[in-house]
């Protein structure tokens, strides 16, 4: 190995230890304390939704839940005719 190949893998090496963790939460070794401050920071900063807009967008998957499976469910009974029909059932 000649001098530069050295020093590339030397640092290649050093790049490779580097710590890339975020400055936040415990990977960068923050303390507990300042970590969970941070998290209740951002917590607050979350816009919940409405009474009215849970209830209205619980409403529309209930109703398109119930749509798609009623379409396989017919889907699946006219397959079953065409197949008892080729069979001779």
């Amino acid at each position: 190995m000649d001098k530069e190949d050295k020093k590339d893998k030397s640092e290649f090496m050093k790049w490779l230890t580097e710590d890339d963790a975020p400055e936040i939460g415990i990977a960068s070794k923050e303390p507990l304390p300042d970590y969970l401050r941070g998290v209740k920071t951002e917590f607050n900063k979350i816009e919940w939704p409405s009474k009215e807009q849970v209830q209205n967008e619980f409403t529309t998957v209930v109703i398109i839940v119930a749509i798609i499976s009623a379409i396989v469910y017919f889907i699946d009974i006219g397959l079953d005719k065409i197949v008892d029909t080729i069979k001779g059932i």
